[in-house]
């Protein structure tokens, strides 16, 4: 989740609006395979509009970024911290790179799941080939597989449940060889509760100089 504190740092450019693709609400867990080869685990749950990422968080534990929330309708994107009943709120284009990640989960165009990850590879100096190879099933629900390659020698394949408008697998491996990626597993289809992407009452909303000085431990409060 620290990862996500790089990214809202890097988004320093006012860009245009942007909205998410549409598709059926559902919660899953989703499993992240790491370079590192360790596995994590989190909570996704997709609104009308909305979406949530949850970590799980040991007792006691302070000061590490939990939870994400994205309001697409809105522009906002909200960092919490529940141990400690704080939040950032991220207004408008300041959260542009989270928002265009979003379409790389749910395409804006699902005739073609790699519409989103080719101009994303392009914006880093890569080209990307992609193209459509089959269908199978993951989990009991029917998906296209979609493999890619890029001029930098990586390679990799997408798992795209049309059903649910949504990349449910992916496998990246580096031109060193390191493969990551994740998947989606027990996905529950259905409305989600309103409350999950609201901010509770009892949290108090702080800057990023603040966010910085908890997450590192520097700084008086």
């Amino acid at each position: 989740m620290q990862k996500i504190l790089m990214l809202f740092a890097a988004a320093v450019l006012t860009l245009p609006s942007y909205s998410a693709a549409k598709g059926p609400e559902f919660s899953a867990d989703m499993l992240i395979n790491q370079t590192t080869g360790q596995t994590q685990v989190e909570k996704l749950y997709v609104g009308n509009g909305r979406a949530r990422l949850d970590r799980a968080t040991q007792a006691g534990e302070t000061g590490r970024i939990s939870s994400l929330i994205m309001d697409f309708d809105h522009q906002f994107l909200y960092l919490l911290l529940p141990q400690d009943k704080m939040y950032l709120q991220v207004l408008g284009s300041s959260g542009i790179l989270f928002y265009t990640g979003a379409n790389l989960f749910r395409p804006q165009t699902p005739d073609n799941a790699c519409s989103d990850w080719i101009p994303e590879a392009d914006r880093r100096g890569v080209t990307l080939r992609c193209k459509q190879v089959g269908e199978e099933t993951i989990n009991g629900r029917p998906v296209k597989k979609w493999d890619a390659e890029a001029t930098n020698g990586a390679h990799g394949s997408l798992w795209y449940d049309s059903n649910l408008n949504f990349v449910v697998k992916v496998v990246r491996v580096s031109k060193e060889g390191i493969q990551s990626g994740f998947e989606l597993q027990n996905i529950k289809v259905g409305t989600q509760p309103p409350d999950l992407f609201e901010i509770p009452n009892d949290y108090v909303q702080f800057t990023f100089n603040r966010l910085f000085d908890l997450l590192t431990k520097l700084g008086q409060w």
